[in-house]
């Protein structure tokens, strides 16, 4: 049943009598259906992943020692910090907090964030943000950077902490540019455990409307958590609703059709295209 958040609602309710699927970790998903219930929706969670400490926290504590030793003059090892997910913004503060360090820790670092909601979540934190790439995906965080330095980035240093499986575009990109990358597991995305067989029968049956996917991760997991089924026949009878470019790529390399994908990758434009898809036209 879907939970009611007391907010006031729109005028016009174009998702009323619709469900929809939300697959966002479970800690994550309220805010997301608080914005699909403003526009009439019932919401339905299937967490297809769990956000987890990463399974080894040695390479991350190895850069942030990396970054004592800069803050204290005694090397140069980073020139940009950059998060791709408000989680690596959260992990990464956390191990930081945990060996008693602070933020100026990384008050000579330029910082790039991917998305409005991580920028979100980073100045939240008290941390000041350089650049916000226009578009989300590799192309145009790298477009941004380049253009940031004025096409100059050959020689420079970025600490990049994510979760243990990332789509490798953005690696592959910098390497080409002459940009010395060093990745970092922050944390990992692991799949969530659910009675697929159960699920399976909803799914098929045309319980929802619209089946939501926030990230790639949670693309890959939800189909993997059904290995009998292609995921397009799982969800033949839902419309597949994807943030951004990048996870409408994951949802198309496993054969989905993406009926709604936003002009940003952002949840509350998620929540707004997927209310225009269906009101009257």
């Amino acid at each position: 049943m879907a939970k009611m958040t007391g907010e006031p609602r729109l005028t016009k309710h174009p998702l009323d009598g619709k469900r929809v699927l939300i697959t966002r970790a479970a800690r994550q998903a309220e805010s997301f259906a608080a914005l699909l219930e403003r526009y009439g929706a019932q919401t339905i969670s299937l967490p297809a992943i769990v956000i987890a400490e990463p399974s080894c926290w040695d390479p991350l504590d190895d850069a942030l020692r990396r970054l004592r030793e800069q803050a204290a003059g005694a090397a140069s090892h980073y020139d940009w910090l950059f998060f791709t997910s408000a989680n690596a913004v959260e992990f990464f503060l956390k191990r930081l907090r945990f060996h008693g360090d602070d933020l100026r820790l990384v008050s000579g670092l330029r910082l790039c964030v991917i998305g409005k909601g991580t920028a979100g979540v980073t100045r939240d934190a008290g941390l000041s943000v350089d650049l916000v790439p226009s578009r989300f995906n590799a192309e145009g965080v790298v477009e941004s950077f380049v253009a940031f330095h004025g096409g100059q980035v050959a020689g420079l240093r970025v600490l990049l902490p994510r979760a243990r499986v990332a789509r490798e575009a953005l690696p592959e990109a910098f390497a080409a540019l002459g940009v010395a990358l060093d990745i970092v597991e922050a944390y990992q995305t692991l799949r969530s455990d659910f009675d697929s067989a159960a699920w399976m029968r909803r799914l098929q049956s045309g319980d929802f409307d619209v089946v939501t996917f926030a990230s790639a991760s949670a693309v890959t997991q939800f189909a993997e958590a059904f290995p009998g089924i292609h995921p397009s026949e799982l969800l033949a009878r839902a419309k597949v609703a994807c943030i951004g470019p990048v996870t409408s790529q994951a949802a198309r390399e496993l054969g989905l059709a993406v009926a709604i994908e936003p002009p940003e990758a952002t949840l509350p434009a998620l929540a707004e295209a997927i209310a225009a898809h269906f009101s009257p036209r």
